[in-house]
């Protein structure tokens, strides 16, 4: 059922791949100084190319995924790859319309003036991806930065945790990506310093809270901007106005995804003292439907990536085994962990124990019964804001109390992960969990710089001398009033202009000259 892929990344070929990196940048940087990846073809070319990697790579890449963490073809496509496809089709279905210049007003000023926001690819990015989702997570950053105009250097995730699926990737981004303008580097965490010590225009990385420190530190040699996509604990609550069966089916829907290997899976489960043992009643019944009595035959659940994963997760296991109420069974040759439940029927006894500590990051459900929602709301607050929040319940006066008493990256109603996945939205953390959102038009805007461009006529006729000292105490009443802009956003554009002519006729000094000299011509043929 699990296997391992081995792939020569001897320390002499590692070394020789290491060298090769800023030669690669150089032709990147190159490549992208010609200015053709600032067209509509090249993008949509580009775009369209990796939409046929991923349609004709499919099987390569889920078949690596189930051979790294155990995880079915079908779930890997339709967690991965399927993904990475709708954000190519969503972006080159609406690439034309965000290349365009966003047309914006005009403050009274500075008429007369057209203004808009230009958005301008920044040039040579580091994409690197994350082990737990490796398709995912390395190529669908890659979308957007290509609808942007941008290179990049793709660092698929480390040998020692995803071997199988980067490999697949490094395959397929050399066989249908052009190298002079994307490449995929593969490697442990030397690979990593050596790109990091490279000077990029951005860095977008999905990683660890850890890795997202040694990120910022190297960006800040060179002032790069960077977009950070990390994890942490996202809290999950219960209220007893929830439909039970809902909330339990999709709570473990979502903490036993990818064997609990995901970062917006919810960590700790807080569930109104009035229903939390029918909750957990329910879970139970739920976690057996979806894996049956006997998980490790499951084809549905898979594994942890490592030993040290595996010792780690059954170490938080066995340390609360008093709190264990399904599960519990492992097997170290297998790397399989069983969905594991544990229960606290108290905050003081969960914010006790080993498991409230630290990202679990494995298939262990932490539900705890709550009385007090207040004490709940504080004792999240008091944490590092999380990747994701989820409210199950009906209350609305409850549900906007939540709402508004807690930040986090994003928020589900009645769900668990699903808001990720909708293009319109936002994906991003807030603090530890991160810095920076995409997925569709984000994810454009991500890799964009947005130039303000205004453009004003070349004619000295318009200039109003108002704007120049010596300042008389006429400018010095008429000059705020024209500056102004709090009023000005209530005006239809031509009403503005109107107002702007008027007031270049009363404040424009050197126009009194002109109609002085005409009246005397006038009175003088009179």
């Amino acid at each position: 059922f699990f296997s391992v892929t081995f792939i020569d990344y001897s320390m002499a070929q590692q070394q020789q791949n290491l060298e090769k990196i800023p030669e690669i940048v150089s032709t990147l940087r190159d490549s992208f100084n010609t200015g053709v990846t600032k067209t509509r073809e090249w993008r949509l070319h580009h775009l369209q190319a990796m939409r046929r990697m991923m349609e004709e790579g499919k099987q390569r890449l889920c078949q690596g995924m189930k051979q790294d963490v155990g995880k079915s073809e079908l779930e890997g496509y339709l967690c991965e790859n399927n993904l990475v496809e709708n954000e190519l089709q969503h972006v080159i279905d609406h690439l034309d319309e965000w290349m365009k210049p966003d047309i914006r007003t005009t403050n009274l000023l500075n008429l007369p003036a057209s203004s808009y926001v230009q958005s301008e690819p920044y040039g040579v990015a580091l994409i690197m991806g994350a082990w737990n989702y490796p398709v995912m997570l390395s190529l669908a950053p890659l979308v957007g930065c290509i609808a942007a105009g941008n290179c990049a250097v793709v660092k698929v995730p480390s040998p020692k945790y995803s071997p199988a699926s980067s490999k697949a990737m490094e395959e397929l981004m050399a066989e249908y990506m052009d190298p002079h303008f994307f490449v995929c580097v593969g490697g442990d965490r030397h690979a990593n310093t050596a790109l990091l010590e490279q000077r990029w225009n951005l860095i977008f990385c999905t990683g660890s809270a850890s890795t997202g420190k040694i990120v910022a530190t190297a960006a800040a040699k060179h002032l790069t901007p960077i977009l950070l996509e990390l994890g942490g604990k996202n809290p999950c609550i219960v209220d007893q106005t929830a439909c039970l069966k809902l909330a339990s089916k999709r709570i473990v829907w979502g903490s036993f995804m990818n064997c609990g290997q995901t970062c917006v899976r919810p960590e700790y489960v807080l569930v109104h003292e009035n229903v939390a043992d029918q909750f957990v009643s329910a879970a139970k019944q739920q976690v057996e439907e979806m894996y049956s009595t006997q998980p490790q035959k499951s084809e549905w659940f898979g594994r942890v990536a490592t030993d040290w994963a595996w010792e780690r997760i059954t170490g938080y296991i066995t340390e609360e085994k008093g709190h264990v109420v399904h599960g519990g069974d492992a097997d170290r040759d297998d790397k399989f962990v069983a969905p594991t439940i544990l229960y606290y029927e108290d905050m003081p006894t969960f914010v006790a124990s080993a498991v409230a500590k630290e990202e679990i990051f494995g298939p262990v459900m932490v539900v705890i019964k709550y009385g007090d929602l207040d004490g709940v709301l504080q004792y999240i607050n008091g944490k590092e804001k999380p990747l994701a929040l989820y409210f199950f319940g009906s209350d609305r006066r409850v549900r906007e109390k939540v709402l508004t008493g807690t930040t986090s990256g994003s928020v589900c109603v009645n769900d668990v992960i699903m808001q990720i996945i909708n293009p319109e939205l936002p994906f991003g953390g807030v603090g530890h969990s991160g810095m920076g959102h995409y997925h569709g038009k984000y994810s454009f805007d991500a890799f964009s710089h947005q130039k303000a461009v205004m453009v004003k006529p070349n004619v000295n006729i318009l200039d109003p001398p108002i704007r120049y000292p010596p300042y008389t105490p006429f400018k010095a009443t008429v000059l705020p009033f024209v500056q102004a802009a709090s009023w000005l956003s209530y005006l239809p554009q031509g009403l503005a202009l109107v107002l702007a002519f008027l007031a270049l006729v009363l404040q424009l000094g050197f126009f009194k000259r002109r109609i002085d000299g005409a009246l005397s011509v006038v009175q003088a043929y009179l």
